[in-house]
């Protein structure tokens, strides 16, 4: 089968991951398929596999193309859900998981899910339409101070107050309805020079507030590590600083013995390491990955194994 999407980091997600062969083991957002895939080469007949997508799309796609040798089942869920999802499937605890937290190609070059400022579509943004807040009704409905809020928090974006004026501005005169329609009231107030990086900003802050997608990564990475068995694995890959950020701090909290603050002399938070941290740093795509796959450029891949 030729896969449509290259997926980011293959060979150190796995070297990451797998720790035993035979283990039952949960990609939280499969997209494409790709290290799903290539995951199951990786483990023994006896193994499990579980496909979890919020895109019912990528779902049918991996359930109509992918070949696994050994059990899997696919499940359309948001990752926020991965334990209750787990446990109605009757796997409380698995040996790894895996959250790549990139969008796939089925939402990025589909224009009418509203993710690219160059195609253009509806301002929807949502990663599955059972959710009920679009971009759409942010851009439109939201106050200036929220929309400056959402502009500086979740896309470091330090024109926020001006592109929010702006948004509020041409909302007055027509909705704004189209991924186009939005690119250009921020290109008119944006020197070309830093158009395409502010409009990234400004479209990854939409998608963030629309799915709560910090939120949910927060809850999903203390569940995935509650779920582990000893010696089970977590493999996260981010692509932006507010994702990684939340994984480094995550990590560090659960691999800490005391979570006491400094100036304590002494400890009374009794809390006790539940993780140990595999990765010091973060692992970064080599050139050759990025030139085969552009996409991954800013990608991070932290690992943790349960104690």
């Amino acid at each position: 089968m030729t896969t449509i999407h290259v997926p980011v980091l293959l060979q150190k997600t796995l070297e990451y991951l797998v720790n035993q062969p035979d283990g039952i083991y949960v990609d939280a957002t499969v997209g494409c398929g790709g290290h799903f895939t290539e995951l199951s080469t990786r483990l023994s007949k006896n193994a499990i596999l579980i496909g979890i997508d919020a895109d019912l799309t990528a779902l049918e796609y991996c359930q109509q193309n992918l070949k696994i040798s050994q059990s899997h089942r696919f499940i359309h869920s948001n990752f926020e859900f991965i334990k209750s999802v787990c446990f109605r499937a009757g796997f409380p605890k698995v040996h790894g998981v895996l959250l790549d937290l990139g969008l796939s190609s089925f939402a990025l070059d589909n224009p009418q899910r509203g993710f690219s400022y160059i195609l253009e579509g509806p301002l929807d943004m949502r990663f599955s339409a059972d959710q009920p807040q679009l971009a759409f009704t942010i851009v439109n409905s939201a106050e200036q101070a929220t929309l400056e809020t959402i502009f500086r928090d979740f896309g470091e974006e330090r024109r926020a107050r001006s592109l929010a004026k702006a948004i509020i501005a041409a909302r007055q005169t027509k909705k704004i309805n189209t991924t186009t329609q939005l690119a250009e009231i921020i290109r008119q107030i944006v020197p070309s020079s830093q158009l395409i990086k502010t409009l990234s900003r400004i479209f990854q802050a939409l998608r963030i507030a629309v799915n709560r997608e910090l939120e949910v990564l927060q809850k999903a990475i203390c569940d995935a590590i509650d779920m582990l068995v000893t010696g089970g694995r977590l493999v996260i890959i981010s692509y932006h600083s507010l994702e990684d950020r939340i994984v480094k701090q995550k990590f560090k909290l659960f691999a800490s013995d005391c979570i006491c603050p400094p100036d304590f002399p002494i400890c009374q938070c009794n809390h006790q390491a539940s993780v140990r941290i595999l990765t010091a740093k973060p692992i970064r795509p080599r050139q050759d990955e990025i030139e085969l796959n552009p996409r991954a450029r800013s990608a991070k891949l932290r690992a943790v194994e349960k104690l």
